[in-house]
């Protein structure tokens, strides 16, 4: 299965391959490609792109679309080359949304294969027949895994915490045939919250919060010892704020996207319009974010301390501000390139757009591993 995440750990050791590496992630709203070396053992960023997909399927520039095959290829084929990418083979993303992802307990019953009872257990749990899916799951470290009693406390049985993952295999082929047909080789495919998560936060010990603000949906992925604990989304992300923008000032998309990325929150007198655009949607979108934290915390009893921020959405003026007041914990905008080397006069350039490349910088650094 080549969306396998089993060899995915942040305690693994990186970039054992000499080749190059290039992870590409098509979005709801750009197809963004990454490519690496490995040089010293060191993660050296070769180029990198972005491609607004919106046009392709009649739309603006940042708009979400569902792009045919033919125009999806046609992007990534023009992202390719003006991004000046050599490599031929890559890790693509799957997106969240298009996936099952759950954490499991199976019983581990002396004399059987692990692998056979949570098969058999897994059928419990996906929404699908086993048979159109592609499934995968890893069994997490001892210290996530439990005694339970049995009833009437006679004895205890012992418990192994999965982690299950299925993807529906026409997904899977819809994929392979827009990256072959583009003239790329698969070397994995992956869910993207792993990829954001080894960009972002694959070596937190205390629990940690990735939120993914894409211009579709908004992801929420938490991450404790390395390991993704929990994952949520919906199907409300940043465009729907531009298009509040749009219609309630009477301008455009593109430039609606401008503001809201320019203005954002600022507190100047001239912007009290914009701010008071954006900021119930904030109200809204943060409100299921704290309910997410509060749930895993009284699930796991352990508590998180630190978001990350990360997707396009997240390039919001003054939104780190707002996540800190809103949830009270440590916020930061993901810095994904800093896990790479790079030509000094483009630090400030990567710094910025950083959070709109989480994803396929991850998949760049798995192709490394």
């Amino acid at each position: 299965m080549d969306f396998s995440f089993k060899n995915f750990s942040p305690f693994s050791g990186l970039f054992k391959k000499e080749e190059g590496a290039l992870g590409v992630d098509i979005g709801a709203s750009s197809i963004k490609v990454v490519q690496l070396r490995k040089e010293k053992e060191r993660a050296v960023l070769e180029t990198y792109g972005e491609i607004a997909i919106g046009p392709y399927g009649g739309e603006s520039v940042g708009q979400a679309v569902k792009l045919s095959e033919e125009k999806a290829i046609e992007a990534l084929k023009d992202v390719l080359r003006e991004s000046n990418v050599t490599t031929t083979k890559a890790a693509v993303s799957i997106p969240l949304k298009s996936s099952f992802v759950t954490i499991i307990k199976v019983p581990v019953i002396k004399g059987k294969n692990i692998s056979q009872i949570i098969e058999m257990e897994a059928r419990r749990y996906i929404p699908l027949a086993i048979s159109e899916v592609e499934m995968d799951w890893w069994i997490l470290p001892e210290k996530a895994n439990e005694n339970e009693e049995e009833a009437g406390g006679e004895e205890k049985r012992k418990f192994a915490t999965v982690l299950l993952v299925a993807i529906h295999k026409d997904i899977l082929v819809k994929y392979r045939e827009i990256v072959s047909k583009a003239g790329l080789q698969i070397a994995s495919l992956e869910i993207e919250s792993f990829s954001a998560i080894r960009a972002c936060a694959s070596r937190e010990q205390s629990p940690t919060l990735i939120v993914d603000i894409g211009a579709s949906s908004l992801k929420m992925v938490i991450v404790d010892s390395g390991i993704m604990m929990a994952a949520y989304s919906t199907d409300k992300g940043s465009q729907n704020l531009t298009i509040a923008i749009s219609h309630s000032l009477g301008i455009d998309f593109e430039r609606a996207e401008e503001m809201k990325r320019e203005i954002g929150l600022s507190d100047l007198p001239e912007h009290k319009e914009i701010r008071g655009i954006i900021e119930p949607f904030l109200e809204y979108m943060f409100s299921d974010i704290g309910k997410f934290v509060r749930n895993y915390q009284k699930k796991q009893g352990r508590a998180v301390g630190r978001v990350v921020l990360t997707g396009g959405g997240s390039l919001l003026n003054g939104v780190v501000a707002f996540a800190v007041k809103k949830l009270s914990l440590e916020t930061a905008l993901a810095e994904p390139f800093s896990k790479t080397e790079y030509p000094a006069f483009l630090a400030e350039v990567l710094k910025d757009a950083g959070p709109a490349f989480s994803i396929s910088l991850g998949l760049a650094l798995r192709g490394l591993q």
